[in-house]
């Protein structure tokens, strides 16, 4: 078991070798596989996805490190939980000043949303995995630090089309969850602040804003016409 998560973990490249065009393609061949499966249809979306997934497995399978390295070790869980803390206290404050000013909803409309809250959890996790162990290292053999951060948060934000507000939002947030990550190296507390985070503006803004926050084939121009966001957004009075 020690063996296959080290070899889980190995960094798929290091930084200053191999051909950065060759790197790039290892990079967007998932990435394009992604975004077939968020605009395709769903059973064949399903299946793009799924081979995203298994070719960044694949690449770092046979990479070279160890699963401390890419943040897929328990240690450290407890060490950072109190950022989860601090994340759940302003998720909190978030939902009540939704609820004063009648913008807290049903998540996605559900009368039973457990199942689904379950659900985004374990695909924050999943988005987290490929965007950090995977895409981020991948840009790190490229560039700089800096512009691997910069460039993080495009393909996250890339991944949200053509929702125009969560495509913004989810832009600072990938830098901000790629940060974190890099700095603090646990994949676990980056993915559950994600998850509470995500689902917190899934309840707390108007319905207008983020449309559900559906993105690709799900995403429905005429049903948030620039009007309509305009109508919820508060006025200074």
């Amino acid at each position: 078991m020690n063996i296959a998560m080290q070899r889980l973990a190995r960094p798929v490249v290091r930084a200053g070798h191999g051909n950065r065009l060759r790197i790039a393609a290892r990079l967007l061949l998932p990435v394009a596989l992604l975004e077939v499966a968020l605009w395709a249809p769903l059973r064949v979306g399903i299946l793009f996805g799924v081979a995203a997934l298994w070719y960044m497995a694949y690449q770092l399978w046979h990479a070279a490190g160890t699963a401390r390295e890419m943040g897929l070790g328990v240690r450290g869980l407890l060490q950072h939980s109190w950022m989860v803390g601090v994340t759940l206290l302003g998720s909190a404050l978030i939902l009540a000043t939704a609820y004063f000013t009648g913008t807290l909803h049903r998540l996605w409309g559900l009368q039973n949303p457990l199942w689904a809250v379950v659900g985004y959890v374990v695909w924050a996790l999943v988005q987290e995995f490929m965007l950090q162990c995977f895409c981020m290292r991948m840009l790190r053999a490229m560039v700089s630090r800096v512009s691997a951060l910069l460039l993080s948060g495009v393909i996250f934000a890339v991944a949200h089309l053509p929702n125009p507000s969560l495509t913004l939002v989810t832009f600072f947030a990938g830098v901000g969850f790629t940060a974190l990550y890099a700095r603090k190296k646990n994949l676990y507390v980056v993915a559950l602040i994600h998850a509470v985070l995500g689902l917190t503006l899934a309840v707390s803004a108007p319905d207008a804003w983020f449309h559900n926050m559906s993105v690709g084939r799900d995403f429905d121009f005429a049903k948030t016409p620039p009007a309509a966001v305009a109508a919820t957004m508060p006025r200074v009075r």
